[in-house]
């Protein structure tokens, strides 16, 4: 009978071990899953992050072109000293930007006055030259009836060895930069080196062209020339893309426009991590990038210690805590999710929205504008001189200048209206519910009197104005690009009649 009932304690003692250890083993299994699952989303976020900035940052590349090209077509001649003078507002901050051209059209009978005007300046002692694409090295244009050599460039310390370099001709084709001029589009190259920095980033470049005034038709007697803006995308990636600090990664930028995809960064054979991978499509004036990160691999969840298999409280518990744990974690990643969330919609800096906040806004702004019978308004607002503050007081001082900017807006608008930074010092401003321009004019003038009277930079800087562009909705326009686009030709007419003031755009701008 003892023996017996030795034999009977024994199994029980197993069956609750083997049930024990199958629990145990149970709950781990499904807390590693759900671990892995959070893990995964969590690097997917990050990895979204990532992506939608890159794309910001490649949609501001396009804005910069799309101001050098307002610039060109409100003047029908600029010369070397205004595009310098324009150029120093735009490109100090953006690193990744090597260089914006003009390449204007000069026919056959043309050049010789051509290269005698760029030699007076100190430049192209050679003349118009052109690329032998392999080697690089330059040889004098062969002759043919019209040229397109680079004339302007900024910045030309780093650029001067590509002034009177025929910049159409290393592209020529049957989709090449003239042909999508004559179809009224821009042309976005494969990467490739440039001349400037032939061992440095590849680079992208983009052709704008710019016509005489006047619409259509597209023809090459209205051709003026071309705006070429050249992007340094690994530069982007690398300086300009705020890094993810939770989780070692690389990243890898392809261009998948063309049949045989080419490798924009990294140009070296690196070793690829071997943990999760994301992929994303990016855009570039008409060409598809493929963005991927991957990251490192994760370490490996611990094994659990053992569970003592007769006792029925301790396997509860270990349960008990592997939920308890599970939660807390989704509880954090749900609280990083949102805060990731909230950052992709505001301006870091200033804690404004950004630039895809207010564009998600004003869509939902215009769809209601019809039914209620009023109309919005667009505001660019740009600080005047900011540069020259930046040069004096340094880059600290222009960021507080920044912040103090925003919440003198912040206190000035209304309750509905919306401000956002896109970039630098330049701000938008989205005014809803209007009924007559009265409703705009009257918070445009407070808002630049609140400026000029404001305090700025703890009285380091002595007086601070800025000059806002207007531009209202209407049944023939509720398109947001447009309207900015707009707002931001007023503004520049606000600076050029004085600055420290408004401008509403019209047809005669």
């Amino acid at each position: 009978m003892q023996h017996r009932d030795s034999i009977y304690q024994l199994g029980l003692l197993l069956l609750i071990a083997v049930a024990g250890g199958f629990g145990a083993w149970q709950a781990y299994s499904v807390s590693s899953l759900l671990e892995q699952n959070r893990q995964d989303a969590n690097l997917r976020k990050l990895a979204q992050v990532q992506a939608f900035r890159a794309q910001d940052l490649l949609g501001d590349a396009e804005q910069v072109l799309e101001a050098y090209t307002a610039f060109f077509q409100a003047s029908e001649h600029v010369t070397d000293i205004e595009y310098r003078q324009f150029s120093s507002t735009l490109l100090p901050q953006r690193i990744d930007v090597y260089a914006v051209h003009w390449a204007p059209k000069v026919g056959a009978a043309q050049r010789p006055a051509h290269e005698a005007d760029l030699q007076a300046r100190g430049l192209a002692a050679d003349g118009i030259f052109e690329l032998d694409n392999a080697s690089l090295s330059s040889q004098p244009a062969q002759a043919r009836p019209t040229y397109f050599p680079i004339t302007y460039s900024e910045p030309l310390n780093l650029n001067r060895r590509a002034i009177g370099l025929d910049v159409t001709w290393r592209f020529i084709g049957e989709s090449g930069p003239i042909q999508r001029a004559l179809a009224g589009q821009r042309y976005t190259t494969p990467p490739f080196p440039i001349v400037q920095d032939g061992d440095g980033p590849w680079a992208v470049a983009i052709f704008q062209p710019v016509f005489e005034a006047g619409g259509e038709p597209f023809t090459l007697e209205r051709l003026r020339g071309f705006l070429v803006l050249l992007l340094r995308p690994e530069i982007l990636l690398t300086e300009r893309l705020n890094p993810i600090l939770e989780q070692p990664y690389q990243m890898r930028l392809v261009d998948i426009s063309e049949p045989q995809a080419v490798q924009i960064y990294p140009r070296q054979a690196t070793v690829w991590p071997s943990g999760q991978e994301y992929r994303f499509d990016l855009e570039l004036g008409g060409h598809n990038w493929e963005f991927e990160i991957a990251f490192e691999e994760q370490p490996h969840l611990g094994v659990m210690p053992a569970l003592l298999a007769g006792l029925v409280v301790a396997l509860t518990l270990v349960i008990v805590l592997a939920v308890g744990r599970s939660f807390r974690q989704s509880t954090a990643l749900r609280l990083a999710n949102t805060e990731l969330s909230r950052l992709a919609h505001i301006d870091p800096l200033t804690g404004l929205a950004n630039r895809r906040r207010i564009e998600e806004m004003a869509e939902q702004i215009f769809a209601l504008e019809a039914r209620q019978k009023s109309f919005s308004a667009v505001c660019v607002v740009d600080l005047d001189n900011f540069k020259q503050v930046n040069d004096r007081f340094g880059h600290q001082c222009g960021d507080n200048l920044l912040i103090e900017l925003a919440e003198v807006l912040r206190c000035g608008l209304r309750s509905a209206d919306v401000a956002a930074r896109i970039g630098g010092d330049e701000f938008v401003l989205l005014m809803p519910q209007l009924h007559s321009v009265d409703d705009v004019t009257g918070v445009l003038v407070r808002l630049l009197e609140a400026i000029s009277d404001a305090t700025w930079g703890q009285d380091q800087v002595d007086q601070v104005s800025a000059s806002i562009g207007v531009a209202l909705s209407g049944p023939e326009c509720r398109d947001f690009s447009v309207l900015q686009q707009r707002a931001d030709r007023a503004m520049y007419a606000a600076k050029r009649a004085g600055k420290n003031r408004y401008m509403i755009w019209s047809d005669t701008l």
